[in-house]
């Protein structure tokens, strides 16, 4: 069972990553934006970060920029529907995978499963 933060504004979206990722094993938290994601990572662990891209006052490439810099170990997934950068990789921080927005709940699982096996990088 890995822990596993999950940060979108969209309520919709946490709520339904919250469910399939518990139903698939894990123990998820949830935050509505950076900011408090920031303040949940600070206070506990985590093995894995989701977040939105477009979020407002903080986004989702400063919040790994955040994350990478004080734990290092969290393993970080961008997910947007608008951020055409790399559909495959974040180009900031090796091993950090985009998940394009609309996307399967089976592949979003499939995607958290293959980097919680991969070593940080």
């Amino acid at each position: 069972m890995a822990r596993i933060l999950v940060v979108d504004d969209e309520k919709s979206i946490r709520t339904l990553l919250s469910i399939a990722l518990t139903r698939a094993g894990h123990e998820v938290r949830t935050a509505a934006d950076a900011r408090e994601a920031m303040v949940l990572c600070a206070a506990e662990s985590f093995d894995a970060l989701l977040t939105d891209v477009l979020m407002p006052q903080v986004n989702g490439h400063e919040l790994v920029r955040w994350v990478t810099a004080r734990h290092p170990a969290i393993r970080c997934v961008l997910m947007s529907a608008y951020d055409d950068t790399d559909c495959r990789e974040c180009p900031f921080r090796s091993g950090c995978r985009m998940l394009p927005k609309p996307f399967n709940l089976n592949d979003a699982i499939s995607l958290v499963e293959r980097i919680l096996q991969t070593p940080c990088q």
